[in-house]
């Protein structure tokens, strides 16, 4: 343990360039998990209100809405037909975010119609049910999640697969320079190495410090790693919440604890292992 500190010390520059470098990396990995997690919470968010609201004109009288309602209900797929009053969505839309702000301040008039939610048997019926929902006579719109969470999916998809070539790439290149780093204090040492050989040291001894300083370079990257996420991520959620209040942004710690531990994990074992790697090399040659 003292020689590796010792070793850590002694490259001095080059080793804080590679904490750096294993920082940049292990943060640009940690804002990808976080974006990933949040784009599937949305997803979950979107999915689990596949419904069709229909929003019907203002001028309809109370007994054309109750013909307006059997017919909705006739339509396939359609398993419960609720009537929201537009002033009763205004109430409960006012109340949800009431502890942010309030919406009396900014809108004087109830801007919401009058609305129909119909829950759909199966997501599979969800557009044709939409689709001969707006057909009805009195219909002024018709909206549904199902278009958006297709579209969402396949943007997630294409990002999961680049997100994970690139820091793919990314973690290979952190990689090699941890391996430079510490074969440079490999090198200084090789006479060292050299004469511990002959009086019969073991690989697993001389390997030791160089992997702990592997493994200190990791730690040390992943800690300012974790420091920069939390406190970017802590203060553009604020925000997005303070602008958007009814996106669903992922501030549960549990979760978030989560990323910054895998964060933390990667760097660990890319130190471990550039470490291990790096004065393999050398025994092997000798």
């Amino acid at each position: 343990m003292v020689e590796a500190f010792t070793s850590f010390r002694r490259s001095g520059l080059m080793s804080m360039i590679t904490v750096g470098i294993i920082t940049i990396s292990l943060t640009i990995f940690g804002f990808f998990l976080l974006l990933v997690l949040n784009t599937g919470n949305i997803i979950g968010e979107i999915s689990a209100k596949m419904d069709v609201s229909v929003y019907i004109q203002k001028n309809l009288s109370d007994s054309e809405i109750a013909a307006f309602r059997s017919q909705l209900v006739s339509l396939p797929g359609v398993e419960k037909v609720t009537f929201v009053p537009k002033n009763e969505a205004w109430r409960d839309f006012k109340e949800k975010f009431a502890a942010r702000f309030s919406l009396d301040d900014v809108v004087e008039d109830n801007p919401l119609p009058n609305t129909f939610s119909l829950e759909i048997r199966s997501t599979d019926l969800v557009e044709k049910t939409a689709r001969m929902a707006k057909q009805v006579d009195g219909v002024d719109d018709v909206r549904y999640s199902g278009s958006y969470l297709e579209n969402t999916k396949i943007l997630v998809d294409a990002m999961r697969i680049g997100g994970f070539i690139f820091v793919l790439l990314l973690t290979f290149a952190t990689l090699l320079i941890v391996v430079n780093t510490i074969r440079l204090t490999v090198l200084a040492r090789e006479t060292e190495i050299s004469i511990m050989r002959l009086v019969g040291a073991t690989n697993s001894f001389i390997r030791g410090p160089f992997i702990i300083e592997g493994i200190l370079i990791g730690v040390l990257g992943g800690a300012f790693a974790i420091l920069i996420l939390k406190f970017s991520y802590d203060a553009i959620a604020a925000r997005i919440l303070s602008a958007l209040p009814f996106l669903p942004v992922v501030v549960d710690k549990k979760q978030l604890s989560t990323i910054y531990i895998m964060v933390s994990a990667l760097g660990m074992f890319l130190g471990m292992l550039g470490g291990y790697i790096s004065v393999s090399k050398l025994l092997k040659e000798k």
